[in-house]
Parts: structure tokens; sequence; C-alpha cells
């Protein structure tokens, strides 16, 4: 994976488990209810998803459908919406059941009709990829004077249209603009980096466009044309930023195993450390981020091994081959016992 895409994938890794462990009001995370940290995370609204998405339809443009309907549907649908069952069961039952847990369920005979906490994003993912596909077997988005027009109604509906929570659909038409922006910029735009001026201005207009959203201190409806234009910009700046940073992008190459898991490893950290009587804001928000980054890594690396749990944990087409040590002692004591055996 490009390192730059998988910097920024790290980047919306870090900021989607740090808004989950701090929380935004007073049912979520550490509740907390005032603080830098509850601005910050308010300010970072029209960033953590849109960035996820952005990104989405980035990765996308270098791999689009081929075709090929029946194995890209297949593909998507194993990818996204077994794990959006198999995981967002696992994590409704283990909420219910936990005390402290935070759990904010509906009705069982519901479940993934309405959306089951941070899985919308994967029920509502696997409705924009079938959009796209209707959009790609149309030659919509071949041109870029043809993709205006997808690109302008998504937005259009965006600001337009609310409700449908139902199979996540109003997420759909949260996330559409976004990933349309990526695939466009995929597609049309040079893989190049701008000119260092001309990014220091995008980044000075994103910046700008950031401090709009935010209104008296709590952020703007994510719907706004303010939030809209700021996620796009944003997204845009941190592409061309050229910012790549090896730990961040070897967090963003699990991007989708931390997004899956990270609930279950900030959750029982910071119910751990309530037992233990452990106050402290700073240690309590180290804790739950690496927790909520780095197990989420092992637990996948654990599922990839067999078929069943690759495909039906992680949405895998099949156990992934064993990983080359990362250490240069790992890859001299794998050699050693290759030469023994």
């Amino acid at each position: 994976m490009n390192l730059r895409i998988a910097t920024l994938r790290g980047l919306a890794c870090l900021l989607l488990v740090l808004y989950h462990v701090a929380g935004t009001d007073a049912s979520h995370g550490l509740c907390l209810t005032q603080g830098p940290m509850l601005w910050l995370n308010d300010a970072l609204t029209c960033v953590r998803m849109p960035l996820f998405t952005f990104l989405s339809g980035l990765v996308y443009g270098l791999r689009p459908f081929d075709g090929n309907s029946r194995r890209f549907l297949a593909g998507k649908a194993r990818r996204l919406l077994l794990p959006m069952l198999t995981v967002g069961t696992l994590f409704a039952a283990v909420q219910s059941l936990t005390r402290g847990g935070n759990a904010l369920l509906g009705p069982w005979y519901l479940m993934h009709l309405q959306p089951v906490a941070h899985f919308w994003f994967v029920e509502s993912l696997f409705w924009v990829f079938l959009v796209v596909w209707a959009l790609e077997r149309a030659a919509l988005l071949q041109r870029p004077i043809r993709f205006l027009l997808p690109l302008g109604l998504a937005c259009a509906v965006y600001l337009t249209t609310h409700g449908w929570p139902w199979l996540g659909l109003d997420g759909a038409i949260y996330l559409m603009p976004y990933f349309l922006l990526g695939l466009a910029l995929a597609r049309f735009s040079p893989p190049t980096l701008l000119h260092p001026g001309w990014r220091v201005l995008l980044v000075a207009v994103a910046l700008g466009a950031l401090a709009l959203t935010v209104n008296d201190g709590a952020a703007l409806d994510r719907r706004a044309p303010q939030m809209l234009l700021a996620g796009a910009l944003a997204c845009t700046a941190l592409l061309h930023s050229g910012l790549v940073l090896p730990w961040l992008a070897g967090i963003g190459r699990h991007s989708y195993a931390i997004y899956l898991f990270h609930v279950f490893f900030t959750a029982s950290t910071r119910l751990l450390l309530d037992r233990l009587g452990v106050e402290s804001l700073t240690l309590q928000l180290l804790l739950g981020v690496t927790a909520g980054l780095l197990l989420p890594i092992a637990l996948a690396r654990l599922l990839e091994r067999q078929p069943w749990t690759s495909r039906w944990f992680l949405g895998m087409s099949g156990p992934r081959a064993p990983r080359s040590p990362a250490w240069p002692w790992q890859r001299s004591l794998a050699q050693k016992v290759g030469a023994g055996s």
C-alpha cells in the first residue's frame, strides 16, 4: 500500500480511537462534558469519518470495478456485511451484558436494520459501493464532465436529505460525496504532490474552513454546508501534505481490523482503569488509545490464520499467508529454523 495512503489511514484510526476513548457527552467513553479534549473531538467531526470514506474512494480508484459484477458485489458483501453481522452482533451482546459498558442499543429484533453503534459505517459503505457500481455500469464516472453530475447530486442530497436511518441509508448519503471526491482525485488528478506553495495555501484554506465548523465551542450539524466544505478541503489537504510516518502507516495497514474491534479494547481498558481507581485523564487517554490501536492488530493476526475466522470476522477471502518477520533478529531466527528443518 502507498505509504501516504497508509499514513492517512493510520491518522484516521488514531482520531477515531481517540474519539471513542474520550467521548463527547455523558454517555460515551470517559463521558467528558468539558475541556480541550471535548472541543478537539467536536472540531474533528468533519475529518474523522470523511477521511475514512475519502481514502476508501481513493483506494477504490486505484483498483476499480473491472466489469465482473458478480465478483465485485459478492466481494463487497463478504468484506463489509459479514464482519458487520458477526462482529456487530458480538459487540451488541457484550454491551448488553457488561455493566458500565455505555450500551445504547435498540430492540434486538431490529438489530442491523437499525445500524449497531459504529458499525453503521460498514453497512453504509456497502450502499456506497452499490451506487458506485451502478454509476460505473452507466459510464457516468469515466470522464470529469460526466463525473460532475453524480458528485453534484451527492452533495445536494447530503445537504438537503435527513432521516432514513434504516439499513444505514442515511449514513450512505453522508458518506457519498467524500467517497466520490477520493475517487475523482485518484482517477483524474495527477499522482504527484502539489508545489509546496500550493500545499501551504491548501492547508491554510482547510484550517480556515475547519474553524468555521465550530460555533460557540460546539460543532455544527455534520450535514451543514460548512462541514462538507471543511471535510472535503481537509481530506484533500491531508492527501497533498506529503505526510509519511512509518509507525502511523503500520497502524493504517490494519485500519479495517482497528475499526471493527477497537471498541472492545477501549471499553475494557476504561472499565479496568475505573476498577483500579486510576483517575488521571492523561493516563486513561494514553492507555485507552494504545489498547484501541494495538490490540485489534494482534487479534486480527490471530483471526487471519483460519479460513472461517478470517472470512466471518474480517471479510477476507481466505487465510493470509504468514507475514515476513518485521525485525532483523526475527528474520535471523526464522532463517536458522528454516535451515535446521
